[in-house]
């Protein structure tokens, strides 16, 4: 049946197609374009340049053991500009995240260091403090498991490293622990 469609189609279209495309464009398949069958020209420059994105967000997604599809999710929040800028530097160029958050000046990961930190380390679940006054957050929600989690594991290393809040509140533990208020 499929073989019948296919010479019934060939008779109804006749075929123009030239040796080669354009200067600047290159041949990728075939479309009917008013009842004849023409090459397919696309410009070389934006396929190469697309060709050239895709593998280095494959590179990356394999040399961090993830798929590549949490990879491009990560860098949806870059501008066109940004993902050309980031696939075609000649090096690598990796964030500082920890440099963003002490510009911050922030007790805990910022925002801003957080989204570093996940475009450095694709597949990364990373998240911000929970700041909410646990009189505001709902008993049981996701949100009061987490604070409920880092406060008990944050106690923990305070016992463990010998650490009083009281006498000495600029220790980053410390400061840690009253942004997740702990």
């Amino acid at each position: 049946m499929r073989a019948h469609e296919i010479l019934t189609e060939a008779k109804a279209t006749s075929q123009r197609l030239d040796p080669k495309c354009w200067d600047g464009y290159k041949k990728q398949g075939t479309k009917v374009k008013g009842g004849v069958r023409v090459n397919n020209c696309v410009k070389e420059e934006l396929e190469e340049e697309f060709d050239h994105i895709t593998r280095t967000v494959e590179h990356i997604a394999e040399s961090h053991g993830v798929d590549a599809e949490v990879v491009w999710e990560d860098l949806e929040s870059l501008s066109n500009d940004e993902l050309y800028v980031f696939a075609f530097t000649q090096e690598t160029v990796l964030e500082d995240w920890q440099k963003a958050n002490k510009k911050d000046k922030t007790d805990g990961m910022s925002t801003k260091a957080v989204k570093a930190y996940r475009r450095e380390n694709p597949g990364s679940k990373l998240q911000t403090a929970v700041t909410t006054k646990p009189s505001k957050l709902k008993k049981g929600s996701k949100a009061s498991k987490r604070r409920k989690s880092y406060c008990s594991r944050s106690e923990g290393q305070k016992k463990m490293h010998n650490i009083d809040c009281s006498k000495t509140p600029d220790k980053a533990i410390c400061k840690a622990r009253r942004r997740w208020n702990c």
